[in-house]
């Protein structure tokens, strides 16, 4: 399937399984921290780069092939989802025939300034922004964002959103070491955050390999005392993730462990356990897809992940800036 993937294992929503309308790496940031890699193609141009019944339909198949094959689906891709011009067609649609799965979309929120954008999002269930920067200065640091962008925009947009948005609102909020971490500057977002009264505010950090190499996560101990500048009815650091209901073993493993660690790296635990498979089947898998030169393994803070090689080519939406 090319727009489904996973279901990928999350550490906030359990198996999701994802949905991608964005040409790989298509995004209105270039973050320090993406563990997808560094953005090939920045834009804050809408376009519609795949029709939305073709996705639906991917959606439906899946869902026939296996009833039970995901916690929840998430608009949540290798780039900014509300690039994608018809996604409040497609959540629509989504939800009309798939009422019991929260529909999730995970956004930089650089858009919601946009008043379609906002008006797009209202059929999602959880909608979940991000905001890591409290001035322009870690903005461009951490964020890289395209030079049409600008922090109070992007804040007024988060704030517009929230004053009409009716499904559940959670700001996730991801700390570099070094980048936006220090004790004023939690302190300035701190200050916004009780503005913009999320429902939940999700404190973050790097645990997967990012796009620079200088863009280091904090420590356990550094989240907890982090978190103690946020608001303690509301705020949580994002645990990892706990391995749920099993899929079925089936010949088409191979290509859903490609198309996973496509999006992000895994490490073998969490591959397995959202796939639903023994871990020596996953093995065997894995040993033919490193002699095919399809994934690697890479080490991050000690801890072993499988991503995908750097074989595929980087697209880029022709006639596009």
């Amino acid at each position: 399937m090319k727009n489904i993937f996973g279901p990928v294992p999350s550490r906030r929503l359990g198996r999701s399984l994802g949905i991608d309308v964005i040409p790989y790496k298509t995004c209105s940031f270039d973050c320090v921290y993406c563990e997808s890699g560094h953005t090939t193609f920045l834009t804050v141009k809408r376009k519609i780069f795949v029709m939305p019944d073709l996705v639906f339909k991917e959606l439906s198949d899946y869902f026939r092939k296996y009833p039970q094959g995901a916690d929840a689906i998430t608009f949540s891709s290798a780039g900014e989802p509300t690039l994608y011009a018809a996604l409040g067609e497609l959540l629509r649609n989504i939800k009309k025939q798939f009422p019991a799965l929260p529909l999730v979309v995970i956004t930089n929120g650089s858009l919601l300034w946009d008043p379609q954008v906002r008006k797009d999002l209202m059929a999602a269930d959880r909608v979940v922004p991000s905001l890591d920067a409290a001035t322009t200065e870690v903005f461009k640091k951490i964020n890289a964002p395209h030079p049409s962008l600008d922090l109070s925009a992007v804040k007024e947009g988060l704030m517009a959103f929230r004053r009409d948005y009716r499904g559940q609102f959670n700001l996730e909020v991801l700390l570099v070491a070094g980048f936006n971490d220090h004790p004023d500057h939690l302190r300035q977002l701190r200050r916004f955050i009780d503005q913009l009264n999320p429902d939940q505010v999700e404190l973050n950090t790097v645990v997967r390999p990012p796009a620079e190499v200088t863009a280091r996560g904090l420590t356990g101990a550094q989240m907890r005392s982090a978190l103690q500048f946020f608001p303690q009815d509301k705020s949580h650091i994002v645990g990892r993730y706990q391995s749920s209901t099993a899929a079925q073993l089936d010949s088409e493993l191979a290509s859903r462990v490609v198309a996973m660690v496509k999006i992000r790296p895994c490490t073998v635990s969490e591959m397995a356990a959202s796939l639903g498979v023994e871990a020596a089947d996953l093995a065997a898998v894995l040993m033919g897809l490193e002699q095919e030169n399809l994934v690697e393994r890479c080490s991050f803070n000690n801890v072993e992940y499988v991503r995908s090689a750097p074989t595929a080519p980087s697209h880029r939406p022709p006639g596009e800036e």
